[in-house]
């Protein structure tokens, strides 16, 4: 067997990569595993990335969350200056929100390079099937089935990652909380290139939104995110995505071509209570560091990649817990992400149908649907919850 690793990483998205980098820069010995043959591809996000700026009002608390989300210019496509809520009978609200939309397979290239510059290793077309003890991870490359030791394990898998599987029952994501997504990516679509359109209704997307993201020169990530558990019915989803761009968006998309189509799950059920165990720990999508109110999760894989790495090494060279890394991405983002959820489930509750939808939004208007986008309550839980059901029964 090969020399023990100190750090073996699963996943070279966002949080892995940073987290490889973190590692290998304080002389670590790290390894990268991802099972794609190329990093950042398929894409599997409508890459919107929220500037400095408003990534310091989305998390005020937070030191780290503004630098990490400085991406470098060369990788950014488009960036629009405001969000555009669209009701199921076509209410519009939009406020300002400054975003950088990226070019995803770049960045995430570019990230593991950061890593691979540091000193780390990255293998791909290496799936790891399981983690049979504390310190190994068992793999599967083209040709054989081996076994990787390490002092550390960082599962960045996803959703459904093998390592959180390996930790136990509570580190594994429900499946009513998995949303699964959609996305054309388009070319010739004519829309408004500073502004993210998203849509809402049971008919669009339930439980969650489609969205229009322009990526500049008249590209356009074109989407949707749903719940099954909320929508109740077995229509594929490629039926809803293709309603919602060939009906609902058939004027902007009158000479457009799709240039790719991909897919994904995301985790919408807020934070894992707990997202480390012994010597492994987990970040990014597999420890549910996604904003449920929106479903973005780059700005907190790349800030959490950045906190679990440093608490690795921590641990390997000063003994310290891998407590810390919980009590340090909680105090960054974790009342951001909670409230998120609070918000979602809030949403859950006052918008069962696309005739209480609309009167919903056109009642809280942008005064109270901003804050809710961005992972805010305008009021209590308790009270929001309240006070919409009760304007509801008013209306009606």
């Amino acid at each position: 067997m090969s020399q023990p690793y100190d750090v073996a990483v699963v996943g070279a998205g966002p949080a892995g990569s940073t987290a490889a980098q973190i590692v290998a820069s304080s002389n670590l010995r790290a390894l990268v595993l991802d099972r794609r043959s190329i990093v950042g591809t398929p894409v599997q996000c409508g890459e919107l990335i929220p500037t400095p700026s408003e990534t310091r009002r989305l998390f005020p608390r937070s030191k780290m969350m503004p630098k990490a989300v400085n991406v470098p210019r060369e990788f950014i496509t488009n960036r629009t200056k405001s969000i555009r809520l669209i009701s199921p009978n076509g209410s519009t609200f939009e406020f300002p929100f400054e975003a950088n939309i990226v070019d995803r397979s770049r960045f995430d290239r570019q990230l593991a390079q950061n890593a691979v510059d540091a000193g780390a290793e990255v293998q791909l077309r290496s799936t790891v099937l399981k983690r049979p003890g504390k310190n190994e991870l068992t793999v599967r490359t083209q040709n054989t089935t081996h076994k990787v030791t390490a002092n550390a394990i960082i599962g960045a898998d996803g959703p459904r990652s093998v390592v959180a599987r390996s930790m136990g029952l509570r580190f594994i994501h429900s499946e009513s909380d998995l949303s699964p997504a959609l996305q054309y990516v388009m070319s010739g679509v004519d829309v408004d290139p500073s502004v993210v359109e998203m849509y809402f209704g049971e008919k669009i997307a339930p439980g969650g939104y489609a969205w229009v993201i322009p990526k500049g020169d008249g590209l356009a990530n074109i989407g949707f995110g749903m719940r099954r558990s909320v929508g109740g019915d077995a229509t594929p989803l490629r039926r809803y995505l293709e309603r919602f761009v060939f009906v609902l968006l058939a004027q902007k998309i009158e000479s457009a071509k799709i240039v790719r189509k991909t897919g994904a799950i995301i985790p919408m059920g807020g934070p894992l209570h707990e997202t480390w165990f012994q010597n492994a720990l987990l970040v990014g999508d597999a420890a549910g560091h996604v904003m449920a109110s929106n479903g973005g999760g780059i700005p907190t894989a790349l800030c959490g990649g950045r906190i679990a790495g440093e608490s690795v090494v921590k641990y390997l060279t000063e003994n310290e817990s891998l407590s810390s890394y919980e009590q340090m991405w909680r105090a960054e983002f974790g009342q951001e992400l909670e409230t998120a959820l609070r918000v979602l489930r809030v949403a859950d509750v006052v918008m069962p149908s696309d005739v209480i939808t609309d009167i919903c939004m056109n009642l809280a208007g942008v005064r109270f649907l901003e804050p809710l986008i961005r992972c805010r309550l305008p009021l209590p839980v308790d009270l929001a919850s309240k006070t919409f059901v009760k304007l509801l029964y008013q209306f009606m």
